[in-house]
């Protein structure tokens, strides 16, 4: 492990995810990502026709002390996603540093998100 990787995750992991859906002909995909730090999604996937389905995710399966994540997701008019991850209840107890988990969805009319 490099130097600056021991070092994140020492102080805990650091990471902003960005993603946009639209839909198009048939389907929603996603249209925007940007991502810095760990976090990050797996290949969208349809089980329900229209609907664009995709998994976060973040190396050590949950958030612990010192983690920072920041996700912010937009459905554009009439786009429908579900966003979930492996680990999405996981927050285990620290004896220090606290973790924070930022959520920003933004939902616009007829979407849903």
């Amino acid at each position: 492990m490099s130097t600056v990787a021991a070092e994140e995750v020492a102080s805990g992991w650091r990471a902003r995810l960005e993603l946009g859906f639209a839909p198009r002909p048939g389907r929603t995909a996603l249209v925007h990502r940007r991502q810095r730090g760990p976090l990050a999604v797996q290949r969208p996937f349809y089980p329900e026709d229209d609907v664009c389905h995709l998994y976060l995710l973040h190396p050590p399966g949950g958030v612990v002390g010192g983690d920072s994540l920041h996700i912010q997701a937009d459905a554009g008019a009439g786009a429908h996603a579900l966003v979930t991850t492996p680990g999405a209840t996981k927050f285990y107890l620290s004896a220090g540093a606290s973790a924070q988990q930022v959520q920003i969805l933004r939902v616009a009319v007829g979407a849903s998100l």
